[in-house]
């Protein structure tokens, strides 16, 4: 007997119940749609938050020779509408908080405003 007389069949059985174990949904491919838009404008988005730490560390300074309490939501700077796109506006205001905070907490101490 030729050892490829049982092979054959031996094989198709093995594959048509590896097949059926697998299930039928995984051997279809699911299209889910293009990926979600990534904009990427590097040095205007660095720009417009490095812009905004400034101005929120100058604004801590004006707050805190005006005796104001620190809110950087009492800062017009901050909630006024500058720019036109809303990823502009977002980098900002990212930027204008934290230079705020970071300059507040270099005034009144570490603990105080965390």
């Amino acid at each position: 007997m030729k050892p490829t007389r049982f092979l054959i069949p031996t094989l198709t059985a093995a594959a048509l119940s590896l097949a059926t174990f697998a299930g039928t949904g995984s051997a279809v491919a699911q299209y889910y749609g293009p990926p979600p838009a990534q904009h990427f404008y590097g040095d205007a988005e660095q720009g417009l938050e490095q812009r905004g730490f400034r101005d929120g560390v100058f604004g801590a300074d004006r707050d805190f020779q005006n005796h104001r309490r620190p809110d950087v939501n009492n800062r017009d700077e901050y909630r006024d509408r500058r720019f036109g796109s809303d990823w502009a506006e977002h980098e900002y205001r990212e930027g204008f908080r934290r230079g705020y905070y970071h300059r507040v907490r270099e005034i009144y101490g570490e603990d105080r405003y965390r």
